[in-house]
């Protein structure tokens, strides 16, 4: 089975919670919790298709305007091993090693 191919484990995105270190940050997440898990769902889905994302990428792509966000919610929530590197020093890329 070749990389474009990998079975995508399932992931329940709708479970999508965590708490924020101040009350209007929280309050902000409450109200676009929705838009965000599905923006997880988008960005763990192109890594799962072996994609290589940046900010600039996500942003113009999939209109993800907080990549490193998302990256770190997949992280943290669905334990997702996203991997980065910085691109000729300047940026980073992330992906999975599938």
């Amino acid at each position: 089975m070749n990389h474009n191919q990998t079975k995508t484990p399932e992931l329940d995105f709708k479970f999508y919670q965590h708490t924020e270190n101040k009350i209007k940050n929280q309050e902000h997440f409450e109200k676009n919790k929705k838009e965000f898990s599905k923006q997880c769902q988008i960005v763990y889905d192109a890594l799962m298709r072996g994609e290589r994302l940046t900010t600039t990428e996500a942003l113009l792509k999939y209109q993800i305007g907080d990549l490193r966000r998302r990256i770190k919610d997949l992280k943290d929530i669905w334990n997702i091993p996203v991997q980065d590197e910085y691109v000729k020093g300047k940026f980073k890329e992330y992906y999975l090693n599938n």
